[in-house]
C-alpha cells in the first residue's frame, strides 16, 4: 500500500446522516484508517465539535469553486476525491492548482443521454468512478470511457431485521400492514404516484397504512394536502419534526424500516438509492421503478415496477414514469400472500448483505493507492 498520501475529499458534511453525508463519512473514515492524511471539505459543516480520524473544513454554497481552489492551494493534496453530481464540480477541470494532483470523481448519472458538457467533464477526470452499472453504461456509450463502478454500502450491524411488532409499536403503526418509503421531497422521487397507488390499494381495507419518512411541508409537494386530496389522510403517518438536513440517527431509521411490511420507491431515477439497500437489509421487500440504478439493487422481478413512459427532465435527461397500476397489483399480491411476502423479504435481505460498506471502501482505497 502507498500509505501516507494526502487526500482532499470534497463532499457533504460527514457528521450528518443524509445520503451523501453517510457516504462521505464512511469513505473518509476508512481511508484515514488505511493510513492516509484525510481532509474533508464539507458542504454544510458549520464548525460543530466532532471526533473523527480526519479533519473537516467548512464548504459553503456561496463560493463553492473558490473554496475548493483555496483548499487545494492550502492543503496541496496528492489526491482530490470529489463525491457528488458533476454539476457540483463543473469548474474543477479549469482550476490551475489542480495540475499534479490526481482527481478521482465519484459521481452519479441518473438518466440518459449524458449531457454534452458532462462529456468534456468526464474526459478531464483522472479516475472516473460511478455508483452503479447503469451509470457506467451511459458514460461509456457517450464518451468511450468506461468508469469504475463502486456501489454504495450498508452498515449491516445497524440495518438488520428487528422484532417487527416492537418496531411498529415504536413508530406508532401497531397492528397495521405498512407500506412505506424513505425519500427526499423532490420532484424526481415522484411521491404522488405512491399516493395514487396506495389510495387504490387501501380501498375497503382498515388494516393498512402509508408511512412517509420525508419532509412534510416546504418541499416540492405539500404532503398533508396530497394525503387529503387522495382521501388517505386517516391512513397516512409520517416522521414528525424531521430535520431534512440532519435526518435521524441510523438506529431510528432502522426502526422505521423494520416497521414497514413493504418499501416502495416510485422514483423517476436514482444514481444509487441507499434506502433501497437499507430497507432490504432490514428484511423488508423493496418495490422500485425498474430504471437507472434501481433495477440492479433488487434481486427479484417482483421488486421491479414497470415503466409506463419516460419524460425528458432537467439537463435533457430521459427519466422514467412508473406504472401506478403495477404498484397496486404488487402490493395487493404481497398483502394477500404473507408467505410470499416473507419469502421475498428473506431474498431481499440476503441480497442486501452483499453490499457491506467494507467492499466499497476496499475498492476506493485501491483506487486512491494506485492514483
Amino acid at each position: 500500500m502507498n500509505a501516507g498520501k494526502k487526500l482532499l475529499l470534497v463532499g457533504h458534511n460527514p457528521l450528518l446522516t443524509t445520503g451523501y453525508g453517510r457516504v462521505t463519512s464512511v469513505l473518509a473514515s476508512s481511508l484515514a484508517a488505511a493510513g492516509h492524511d484525510v481532509v474533508v471539505l464539507a458542504l454544510g459543516y458549520a464548525g460543530e465539535l466532532f471526533s473523527q480520524p480526519f479533519r473537516i473544513l467548512p464548504w459553503s454554497a456561496t463560493d463553492a469553486l473558490g473554496e475548493i481552489a483555496g483548499a487545494i492551494a492550502g492543503e496541496r493534496p496528492d489526491v482530490l476525491l470529489t463525491i457528488g453530481d458533476p454539476w457540483m464540480y463543473e469548474g474543477v477541470p479549469a482550476l490551475p492548482d489542480r495540475q499534479g494532483i490526481r482527481w478521482i470523481a465519484y459521481f452519479p448519472v441518473d438518466g440518459y443521454p449524458l449531457p454534452r458538457a458532462w462529456k468534456r467533464w468526464v474526459a478531464s477526470v483522472d479516475v472516473p468512478v460511478v455508483f452503479c452499472e447503469f451509470s457506467r453504461r451511459v458514460v461509456a456509450e457517450a464518451t468511450g470511457i468506461s468508469p469504475h463502478v463502486i456501489h454504495h454500502g450498508v452498515d449491516l450491524a445497524t440495518f438488520s431485521p428487528r422484532d417487527k411488532a416492537q418496531a411498529k409499536e415504536r413508530v406508532g403503526v401497531a397492528g397495521k400492514f405498512v407500506v412505506g418509503t424513505v425519500a427526499a421531497n423532490q420532484q424526481r422521487k415522484n411521491l404522488p404516484a405512491l399516493f395514487r397507488a396506495f389510495s387504490e390499494f387501501a380501498r375497503a381495507k382498515d388494516d393498512v397504512l402509508l408511512y412517509l419518512h420525508t419532509r412534510i411541508a416546504g418541499g416540492y409537494w405539500e404532503i398533508d394536502e396530497l394525503a387529503e386530496r387522495f382521501g388517505i389522510e386517516p391512513k397516512t403517518r409520517a416522521t414528525l419534526n424531521l430535520d431534512v438536513h440532519r435526518g435521524v440517527s441510523d438506529d431510528v431509521l432502522a426502526t422505521i424500516y423494520n416497521a414497514m411490511d413493504v418499501f416502495v420507491l416510485p422514483t423517476m431515477a436514482e444514481g444509487f438509492g441507499l434506502p433501497i439497500i437499507e430497507s432490504q437489509a432490514c428484511g423488508v421487500p423493496a418495490l422500485v421503478t425498474n430504471f437507472s440504478a434501481c433495477g440492479e439493487l433488487v434481486p427479484d422481478d417482483l421488486c421491479r415496477l414497470r415503466v409506463k413512459a419516460t419524460l425528458i427532465m432537467a439537463r435533457n435527461f430521459e427519466q422514467a414514469i412508473v406504472d401506478e397500476a403495477d404498484i397496486v397489483e404488487r402490493l395487493e399480491r404481497l398483502y394477500r400472500d404473507r408467505e410470499e411476502l416473507a419469502r421475498l423479504g428473506r431474498k431481499c435481505m440476503d441480497f442486501a448483505r452483499g453490499f457491506e460498506w467494507t467492499t466499497a471502501c476496499a475498492k476506493m482505497a485501491a483506487l486512491v493507492e494506485s492514483a
